[in-house]
C-alpha cells in the first residue's frame, strides 16, 4: 500500500506508512475474528507472549519514524523492499 500512497496518491512517505498501519490495524481485527471462529486455528498463547514486545517496538519504531526525514524514510523504505524482493527472488 505505501508505495501506491507514495507514488499515486502523492502522500509524503510518513503520511503514507502511518495511514497503510491504520488500515492494517481494521484488516487484522476483522480477520482476527473471522479466524477465531475455527477453534485451534489462533495460537493466543503465542499471541500473548509476543503481542506486548511487537506493540512496544512498534511504539519505538513510530517514534523513529517521526525522527526521520520523509527523504531518508523513503530511502529506507525503498531498501527493505529491494533486500527482500532480492531475497524472493533467489529464495528456492
Amino acid at each position: 500500500m505505501v508505495p501506491a500512497f507514495v507514488n499515486i496518491l502523492e502522500f509524503e512517505q510518513k503520511k503514507a506508512v502511518a495511514t497503510s498501519l491504520a488500515i492494517i490495524v481494521i484488516i487484522a481485527l476483522i480477520s482476527t475474528l473471522n479466524n477465531s471462529r475455527q477453534a485451534g486455528l489462533i495460537d493466543w498463547k503465542l499471541v500473548a507472549l509476543t503481542a506486548f514486545a511487537a506493540a512496544l517496538a512498534a511504539w519505538f519504531g513510530t517514534d523513529l519514524m517521526h525522527k526521520l526525514s520523509n527523504q531518508h524514510l523513503t530511502r529506507l523504505f525503498g531498501i527493505v523492499l529491494l533486500v527482500f524482493g532480492a531475497k524472493m527472488l533467489i529464495a528456492k
